[in-house]
Order: C-alpha cells, then sequence, then structure tokens
C-alpha cells in the first residue's frame, strides 16, 4: 500500500514539475530575455545587445526619441497569434503629473517583438518592429 503511495506521489510531483517547467521556459524565459534587451536599450547601450544589426537599428530609432526616458514604464505580453511564431507586444508609459496630483502629460508607445524558439532552452529574436512611436499627449 505504502509503494504505490509513493508511485502515485512521484508521478504527481514529476507532472507538476514539468508542467511548471514548460511554463517558465516556454513564457517567462523569452519575456525576461526581451526585458533585459529593452532595459540595456532605454539605458542607452545598444552595443551590448546580442541582436541583428537591422533590430538595433530599430531599437535605437525608438528610444532615441525626445520624448524617451529612464522612467519609462513597459510591460510585454504575448499576443497568441501565431504559436508557431510568438510575438511579444510590449507597451511603454510614462505619466507625469503636476503639483496638485493632476496628470500633466502621458507619453506611450507600443514595440512588437516577434521570436523563435532554437530549442527547449533557447530563444532568438527574429524581428523587432515599431508599432507606435513615441508619442506625448497633453
Amino acid at each position: 500500500m505504502n509503494i504505490k503511495k509513493i508511485i502515485i506521489l512521484s508521478l504527481v510531483s514529476i507532472f507538476i514539475l514539468s508542467s511548471a517547467g514548460g511554463y517558465y521556459f516556454s513564457y517567462q524565459l523569452p519575456k525576461s530575455m526581451v526585458n533585459r534587451i529593452i532595459q540595456k536599450s532605454i539605458e542607452g547601450n545598444f552595443s551590448d545587445l546580442n541582436i541583428r544589426t537591422q533590430d538595433k537599428e530599430t531599437l535605437q530609432q525608438f528610444f532615441k526619441s525626445e520624448y524617451a526616458t529612464k522612467d519609462l514604464d513597459f510591460s510585454g505580453e504575448f499576443t497568441h497569434m501565431n504559436p508557431n511564431l510568438p510575438e511579444l507586444l510590449y507597451n511603454f508609459e510614462y505619466i507625469e503629473y503636476n503639483q496638485i496630483n493632476q496628470i500633466r502629460q502621458i507619453i506611450v508607445g507600443a514595440l512588437a517583438i516577434e521570436m523563435t524558439r532554437q530549442s527547449f532552452f533557447k530563444w532568438k529574436i527574429k524581428q523587432v518592429r515599431i508599432i507606435k512611436n513615441l508619442q506625448i499627449y497633453n
């Protein structure tokens, strides 16, 4: 009886660990990689990026805008449009307030980053596209 319980618990544990590992390597790992690239781009460290020259130029064009600031908040989500070519959509925003806590201006923009999966552990950026240049709204 004890051996059956141990086997069942082992199988359940393996299932849970493999599900968590699959989630991490399929969802969190590519987002973490792109988050680091975007953070370096915001800081202006384009030479440190391990991506194609064309994609570096696209990021430079986006972040060299007069509205780019190191305080830009960003978040990325998978679009799930095509599971074979996953694409992350990143939205950027910065909200500035005045002395009486009213919104003075909002800066927004968006990037799409298409990814390819080279192996279970390795992702690569296939293409970076500007969806919406950084713009200011008063």
